[in-house]
């Protein structure tokens, strides 16, 4: 098995998270949100069932960061590579791009 680059993160639920993700479609509802929480380097998904994507998962912490939304499967390196990008922009700019894209995957 290749090891996973975390591109100097620390990074922990790659495995869980990814076996969340599936091939839903686009168009039938159902999606995976992936987070990440930069103070603790979890990575989890929620799972969501949403004609027109019109429901989302909200956290008051601002440690918490919504990688993206996917209806497809993503490897455990995919979202360890959706991790870096999305702290580089923060990094880059000091917001998450989320305002850009609404965090989408996979459109």
């Amino acid at each position: 098995m290749k090891a996973i680059n975390k591109h100097g993160l620390r990074i922990h639920g790659l495995k869980k998270a990814s076996g969340l993700t599936k091939e839903y479609g686009a168009y039938y509802g159902h999606f995976v949100e992936i987070f990440y929480n930069m103070s603790t380097g979890h990575v989890w998904g929620v799972y969501q069932y949403s004609i027109g994507h019109n429901s989302w998962t909200v956290y008051d912490d601002p440690d918490i960061v919504k990688i993206c939304n996917t209806y497809h499967h993503m490897t455990m390196q995919e979202i360890a590579d959706a991790i870096y990008d999305r702290m580089r922009c923060l990094n880059r700019y000091g917001f998450d791009g989320s305002d850009l894209n609404n965090g989408d995957k996979g459109e």
